[in-house]
């Protein structure tokens, strides 16, 4: 389904009274209604993901925060002799540019921050759940006191 096809549904459903509601972590059992995922028959979430998958992303994100200012800066850099040339040429366009210039430097500082947010983040949270990881691993005793190894503890989801 496409965007638009999507969007124009959720404005029929609004329309006839029924809110458009978003479902996490599960999808829908057929009834409308909120369902347990896979229609109740298993207990796995139907999102997931994984660390090498979080590195992959963090990774982009840092490689478009450098490439955001050398390219985009090359294009401000450009814009910015044009309007200086246009005023030279007393052009009354040239303030117009000078402004989209300024605009277009705010723009990249944001998506730069955004970048670098992500990229730190993702960063942050797979280091800190692996460490979170550990710790529960190692502190985690059985009945009788002693260490749960991972394949004890594995036993249990099996």
């Amino acid at each position: 389904m496409s965007f638009d096809e999507e969007w124009s549904e959720l404005r029929s459903h609004a329309a006839q009274g029924q809110q458009a509601q978003m479902r996490l972590n599960h999808v829908d059992d057929g009834s409308g209604g909120r369902g347990l995922p896979n229609g109740g028959r298993s207990t796995q979430p139907d999102l997931s993901v994984k660390s090498d998958e979080l590195g992959r992303i963090g990774h982009d994100a840092f490689l478009l925060y450098d490439r955001i200012m050398s390219d985009g800066g090359w294009a401000q850099m450009t814009t910015l002799r044009a309007s200086v040339d246009l005023a030279e040429g007393h052009f009354e366009t040239a303030a117009a540019l000078s402004k989209a210039d300024e605009v277009w430097h705010t723009k990249l500082g944001t998506l730069q921050d955004a970048c670098a947010h992500i990229s730190n983040h993702l960063d942050f949270s797979a280091k800190s759940h692996a460490k979170d990881d550990a710790e529960i691993a190692y502190t985690m005793r059985d009945v009788d006191g002693d260490r749960m190894t991972p394949s004890k503890i594995n036993k249990y989801f099996n």
